[in-house]
């Protein structure tokens, strides 16, 4: 990528909270990611709303430390923040019945997050959609919640992310973002990394804090 592509590609990302870079991965590494993913998951059974979801591939094997830490996304990804990507987990997304939908919503954390399509992700089988812009605008969504459904399917700045295998969106975790099910049920797979750093640190300490004052207050 050169200056003048990274110039427009920084633009476009604090502009809508989100790019898309098509190809980003090869396919020799999507199958690869998709192998170890699989292969780390596959005694995991859960039941819960997200349990398509697991995180923390980082410590499961060595490879995702690799990617999460060191990735060829993350140098793209420190240009769009403007700063120093600080990593967090590393992720990986199933969809396969129309159960598992995750509703609009907004994370209340700084930072970036990748998200690469590891199969051919469309509005039939529940890929990502944002709301453009939508993380200038906090205050706005911030009752939004992902576990609760919200219909802005009409939204004028609804964009659709459908995504071939290897395309990459990167992300900031305020833009409003969810997945719908999957309605024609085809596979659909996705590898996220999370980068929010001392943000997330930050919201632990401050639990902490409260947890400790109101055991003082009791005292």
């Amino acid at each position: 990528m050169n200056n003048d592509q990274a110039t427009v590609l920084k633009a476009d990302f604090d502009r809508d909270g989100f790019v898309i870079i098509r190809n980003f991965v090869p396919m020799e590494q999507v199958n690869e990611i998709c192998r170890r993913a699989e292969d780390v998951t596959r005694n995991q059974h859960r039941s819960d709303m997200f349990s398509n979801v697991t995180k923390g591939l980082e410590r499961l094997d060595g490879y995702f430390s690799e990617l999460l830490y060191r990735g060829k996304h993350v140098p793209v990804l420190e240009t769009l923040l403007g700063r120093k990507p600080e990593p967090t987990t590393a992720s990986f997304f199933t969809k396969n019945n129309n159960g598992q939908e995750v509703h609009p919503h907004s994370d209340a954390l700084k930072g970036g997050v990748i998200w690469i399509a590891l199969d051919k992700v469309c509005k039939e089988n529940g890929c990502l959609h944002f709301l453009k812009g939508s993380h200038l605008r906090e205050e706005e969504f911030k009752h939004l919640r992902a576990h609760e459904p919200t219909d802005l399917s009409d939204h004028p700045d609804l964009a659709e992310a459908a995504m071939d295998p290897g395309d990459t969106v990167f992300f900031r975790p305020t833009t409003v973002h969810w997945s719908g099910p999957n309605l024609d049920g085809s596979e659909r797979r996705g590898f996220n990394c999370f980068y929010v750093g001392n943000q997330y640190k930050n919201m632990r300490k401050k639990k902490m804090v409260k947890q400790m004052e109101a055991v003082s207050q009791k005292a």
